[in-house]
């Protein structure tokens, strides 16, 4: 049996804006890279170019800091206070959901994930963009239609690129899935396929410049499922 995995990039991606129909903006792409959905085969979105199509942008001169905020920026220092108050707001037990150690801070938040900053990108003084706030039906949304245009089911992982305590650099995760199942199962041990997937697209989607933030994951053997969650992967 061929076990390969051909990674794919969409290359020439249009730059993403606010409200745009991203599931269009993919099609095209992925038609103009001259390839073909074919059943079964992964789309792996950057949760980047996710969050500016469904405009998660806010306003950080908006935001007031409460006593436990500043109280962590005193910990960590480089933080802004105003985004380490988003942070709390997306954890729903700060000592239990917030994590530090020296200038690194990490957060459970309103998808699960234990993300560096909560998976928050600073746009630049006073604007952060965030995560979607459902990535698995921003997933479900561009997945059905991507399988309605190329007449095959398809499966989407919205990835991020995140940072990890004590460690160089940053790797790349799931943060939302649609007819993956997040989970396999090898010789009786269960695997967290979903991160594997998304690391695999990282090393083709790279970090910010490399204007790759779609790819195409094609001979990944599983058994599709529109049912499939995130969550399931807990």
């Amino acid at each position: 049996m061929d076990h390969a995995l051909v990674i794919k990039p969409i290359e020439n991606m249009p730059t993403i804006k606010s409200r745009d129909d991203i599931s269009a903006i993919i099609t095209n792409s992925i038609r103009q890279n001259g390839i073909l959905l074919k059943e079964g085969d992964v789309v792996c979105v950057a949760s980047k170019i996710v969050s500016i199509s469904e405009d998660r942008y806010i306003d950080l001169r908006k935001i007031t800091t409460t006593p436990e905020a500043e109280r962590l920026y005193k910990i960590i220092g480089k933080k802004d206070p105003r985004v380490i108050q988003l942070m709390i707001g997306q954890a729903d037990h700060v000592e239990e959901n917030i994590k530090i150690n020296g200038s690194w801070i990490g957060v459970k938040n309103h998808i699960g994930r234990f993300l560096t900053s909560s998976g928050i990108d600073k746009v630049n003084e006073n604007t952060v963009l965030t995560l979607p706030d459902d990535p698995d039906l921003s997933a479900s949304k561009i997945g059905r239609k991507l399988s309605a245009n190329f007449n095959a089911n398809v499966g989407v992982m919205i990835t991020d690129s995140d940072g990890r305590e004590g460690i160089t650099g940053a790797t790349q995760l799931c943060i939302g899935l649609y007819g993956v199942p997040p989970i396999r199962n090898q010789n009786d041990s269960p695997e967290t396929a979903c991160d594997m997937l998304a690391a695999a697209a990282g090393l083709v989607m790279g970090q910010r410049g490399n204007n790759i933030p779609v790819v195409i994951i094609s001979g990944y053997e599983y058994t599709f499922s529109s049912h499939a969650k995130l969550k399931d992967a807990y």
